[in-house]
């Protein structure tokens, strides 16, 4: 504390004016403070910052008589955390419904500048249209007097570049870990058409609870073409050159405007030999140098600073370090699925947790045909030891079905790539993004499950996807053209969790546990009535009115036990300590609101599986849309109709 008051520079009148102007202390506290600090100026600062009233950010800004630069739009400025080539960041909080943000301010200098006033516009559109767990999410965007702003998701945590400095080079299970989400990440943001092209460990954040996230996307474009770039939808620095020299692909540093998805995926190739190695994989006395390397220089081998290193890893890295475009690596999620698989290999990390195996396929599948899971007696079903990690296409027309399904396989840690209602969108999402396992209905609107399991067959001969298709009966004709198919198995309706499981570890050869999930919210099997009233539901939303209305309505439904609380981060606390069956929330609450709780409810795998509803007043589809895409059942306007909210419960509990 001594450190602050030594900083007090204003006289203790100039220190009351400026606080009073910032608009930062209640008026009754500030005058209780200047009672006892009796003219001086730096006890006034010590007690405000012993009472943990304002940071010493705040402090210095008020002492330099900066006070009206902690206020920008809604938000109150708490510290800097840093500045880039476009702007400054700093950590904030909203000032009413007081949730953390990171702020990014376009640098004063370039808000004249209509070139950087449209790369920093474009950043904004970009990262407002993503919605994924290893991605920083968007959460605002406006213009103050501070010039034009973008409020994101604050990552409690550091980016990989000070982990290391801090820690040293990671374990090779870590190392894999982080590459692995930052992997899925980027798959995300490139099936949505984005290219990154800045991807380095400065840009990773890792968060307290061990999620990477893909931060910085000023730097990204949208990947539309030639039709795009002709359009003036192109934004790039003078030169054509947008990236950093350590991590650049060759084709990156002859024209940026030119590049696709395969320069993310040597970014990331030289990102994971700077977690294992300490640097990156080519060093020079100048830029020039560097790049010359990264076009002409031999590829490093992880296995020669890290004998350790599987052979496999060292080839796939390899792989996305070639110096072509053609010669790489040609999907990020090929990468995701070599590494799920090179994570399985890998010995434990004590610090890290087990390490995943393979389990071996019976010999029924294994020969060939389709099973009906049904029929099998239970000795001849696989028992499960170990865990293997799966990649998951969801193909179901019924949103609430596809969203049990997703709840399910995300509570056991598996990673759903996407859910999909069509056979025409099931091919694309299986072409972009490669499951190893698509879990369908038989019957969708345009093709059914059959056919979609014999178009994709014929089309991806090499590490075909297996096909679990879920169904309430199977005709002849279809039984019989499954017969011809390998690795693919009827799950008839309803079915428990356990034959879920089973079939999941009969057509792809991984394990999954057996056993039932311990935490709260476990798989409900599809067509189950359960009885509401031992049902506890969890109410989120920062009205007193709103929350007595949703309970109302609940109550009317069958529902007796609730749960209520004000805000998305008192819903985490209770969800963590308590058993819920059922979430309602809000969207727009302090602290943290309902896109944030969502989120952070579908990446834990303690209460990934918990239904979620969502009450709102939101309606603008770039708001909601993010929010749908992590695995709401439903959103309701504030009214919450029983006629539209009992339906849904129907298809949850019976």
């Amino acid at each position: 504390m001594l450190e602050n008051t030594r900083q007090a520079t204003a006289s203790f009148s100039q220190f009351v004016d400026n606080a009073v102007a910032s608009g930062l202390l209640p008026d009754d506290e500030l005058a209780s403070l200047v009672a006892v600090a009796n003219g001086d100026p730096e006890e006034l600062s010590r007690l405000v910052s012993d009472k943990g009233l304002l940071t010493r950010f705040q402090l210095a800004a008020l002492n330099e008589g900066r006070g009206d630069s902690l206020r920008i739009g809604n938000y109150d400025i708490l510290d800097r955390l840093g500045a880039g080539g476009m702007g400054t960041v700093f950590k904030a909080r909203h000032r009413r419904m007081k949730r953390i943000v990171a702020l990014k301010v376009l640098a004063e200098n370039l808000s004249e500048n209509p070139l950087f006033v449209k790369r920093f516009q474009r950043e904004v559109e970009t990262i407002a249209a993503l919605g994924h767990p290893n991605v920083v999410m968007a959460y605002d965007a406006d213009e103050a007097e501070a010039g034009h702003f973008l409020v994101m998701e604050f990552v409690n945590g550091r980016d990989l570049a000070a982990c290391l400095e801090r820690e040293g080079t990671f374990a090779l299970s870590r190392a894999v870990d982080c590459i692995l989400q930052a992997a899925r990440g980027l798959a995300y943001a490139h099936a949505q058409a984005i290219v990154h092209r800045d991807v380095k460990p400065h840009n990773l954040l890792l968060d307290e609870s061990g999620v990477i996230k893909v931060t910085d996307l000023g730097l990204a474009r949208l990947n539309h073409g030639a039709a795009g770039a002709a359009a003036g939808a192109d934004v790039t620095m003078a030169g054509g050159v947008i990236g950093t020299v350590d991590y650049m692909s060759p084709e990156q540093a002859i024209d940026s405007t030119t590049i696709d998805h395969r320069a993310d995926i040597y970014s990331l190739g030289c990102t994971l030999h700077y977690l294992l190695t300490g640097g990156p994989p080519y060093r020079g006395a100048t830029i020039m140098e560097i790049l010359l390397k990264h076009r002409d220089g031999e590829i490093p081998r992880l296995r020669a600073a890290r004998a350790e290193s599987p052979p496999q890893l060292d080839d796939l890295f390899r792989r996305m370090l070639s110096k072509t475009p053609e010669e790489r690596v040609q999907q990020m999620s090929d990468v995701v699925a070599e590494l799920e698989a090179i994570a399985a290999i890998l010995p434990k990390d004590p610090e890290r947790g087990a390490t995943r195996a393979m389990l071996e396929l019976p010999s029924e599948l294994n020969a060939a045909s389709t099973i009906d899971i049904a029929t099998m007696p239970p000795s001849t079903l696989p028992i499960a030891s170990k865990i293997t990690p799966l990649t998951v296409l969801v193909v179901e027309p019924s949103r609430v079905q596809a969203t049990i399904i997703k709840n399910f396989l995300q509570e056991r840690s598996l990673f759903v790539v996407g859910a999909v209602s069509s056979g025409k969108a099931a091919i694309e999402a299986v072409r972009s993004l490669r499951p190893q396992v698509v879990i369908s209905a038989m019957h969708l609107s345009d093709i059914n499950g059959v056919e979609l399991a014999q178009q994709i067959r014929e089309e991806i001969r090499i590490n075909a996807p297996g096909f679990v298709l879920v169904t309430s009966e199977a005709n002849d004709g279809e039984s019989a053209e499954l017969s011809k198919l390998n690795r693919v198995l009827l799950l008839p309706k309803p079915f428990t969790a356990e034959q879920m499981v089973q079939a999941l570890n009969m057509v792809t050869g991984a394990s999954m546990p057996l056993q039932a999930a311990a935490c709260s919210g476990a798989f409900h099997p599809l067509g189950e009535k359960k009885d509401r009233r031992e049902l506890r539901v969890l109410i989120a939303d920062d009205s007193s009115t709103a929350r007595i209305h949703v309970r109302t309505v609940l109550q009317g439904l069958g529902f007796t036990q609730f749960l209520k609380v004000p805000d998305g981060a008192h819903a985490i606390a209770i969800a963590a300590r308590e058993s819920c069956d059922l979430i309602v929330t809000d969207y727009n609450m302090p602290l943290m609101d309902g896109r944030a709780l969502v989120s952070y409810l579908k990446q834990n795998p303690a209460t990934s599986s918990i239904p979620v509803m969502m009450v709102t007043t939101e309606t603008d589809p770039r708001v909601l849309d993010p929010v749908r895409q992590l695995g709401v059942v439903a959103i309701f306007e504030k009214a919450f109709p029983s006629s539209e909210v009992g339906p849904i419960l129907d298809s949850l509990f019976g």
